[in-house]
């Protein structure tokens, strides 16, 4: 059976309507599910180091449960990441305890939807702010999923929101929990592979870090490009660095059509994609391309890229 873990950071627990509410109905949502109150555990700051690194390795799934602070976390979340997330445990030469297991960021912002725009007050996009987290998941050969959190999650009696309508969207921040981890419970390998696909560019069309990627492809992996042949992570980092000189984030891949078949223990992944995106030059870029993958699902339940060939119709 699947174990989720919920690591909860909350130097203010009692005072919470959200936090608490998700941290406290989860346990009647999931089966064997684990909630550790890291502040509760460790008021002083002194850390189990290895009763939480034991932990998570018990856990398949670990969401980690926060107030999003100044932009942030909370310290206590920051100094466990620091004593946890330990070398020759989380990264190093035999830092791979952590690989393959799901990185589920579930958080509460106090600031509307709007003030989290280039033009609102806080300028930068939630997503932009979460990036340290991104890569710390990389770092540590995990999956790193998409953040959930929901905006209006502050209650100050008579003066902003109500409890009910923070509980309302604490239910709602929960659901999305839950379908998540019911999603890793139900399925099948073709879904699997779909939902990465879709994810894959999604990040391509925000020309998102190199770790992202190549987490996901096989240190051999052959690539084929317009552009040419390259091999493992290093061959797509140098494609990748000449693509994002030339062009711009925010464009789009349309996925037209995909077909997975088994073969033998890999996949092979036939796609069609319409590109749509603008050059540093300020020309429109237009391009369909087939798309031939080879992939597997890894013993870890991750999929990983062994053939990947782009071809220009």
């Amino acid at each position: 059976m699947m174990k989720t873990l919920m690591i909860l950071a909350h130097p203010r627990l009692e005072k919470s309507v959200a936090n608490k509410r998700i941290a406290d109905e989860i346990k009647n949502k999931i089966d064997d599910v684990e909630v550790r109150d890291i502040f509760s555990l460790y008021p002083d700051y002194k850390i189990d180091v290895e009763a939480e690194q034991q932990a998570l390795i018990n856990a398949d799934t670990i969401i980690f449960q926060y107030p999003f602070w100044w932009y942030n976390m909370p310290a206590i979340l920051k100094a466990w990441f620091d004593e946890v997330f330990d070398f020759n445990f989380a990264y190093g030469p035999e830092g791979n305890k952590l690989k393959g297991k799901n990185f589920q960021l579930s958080f509460t912002v106090g600031g509307p939807a709007e003030a989290y725009t280039p033009t609102g007050y806080n300028h930068f996009r939630i997503e932009e702010l979460t990036k340290p987290m991104e890569q710390t998941a990389y770092m540590a050969q995990m999956n790193f999923l998409k953040p959930i959190y929901e905006h209006g999650m502050v209650y100050v009696p008579n003066v902003y929101n109500t409890q009910e309508a923070v509980e309302a969207r604490a239910d709602q921040q929960l659901e999305r929990i839950i379908s998540v981890i019911d999603g890793f419970k139900n399925e099948t390998p073709e879904v699997q592979i779909t939902a990465f696909v879709k994810d894959w560019f999604a990040h391509f069309d925000q020309l998102a870090e190199d770790g992202y990627f190549t987490h996901s492809l096989d240190k051999d992996a052959q690539l084929v490009f317009p552009e040419g042949e390259f091999i493992g992570h290093q061959g797509f980092s140098e494609w990748y660095s000449a693509i994002k000189k030339e062009i711009k984030p925010d464009n789009q891949h349309i996925i037209e059509s995909i077909s997975i078949t088994p073969n033998n223990e890999y996949f092979n992944v036939d796609l069609a994609v319409k590109l749509k995106a603008e050059k540093y030059s300020g020309e429109a870029l237009q391009l369909n391309v087939k798309e031939k993958w080879k992939v597997e699902i890894t013993k870890e339940g991750n999929v990983k890229i062994h053939t990947y060939k782009v071809k220009a119709v």
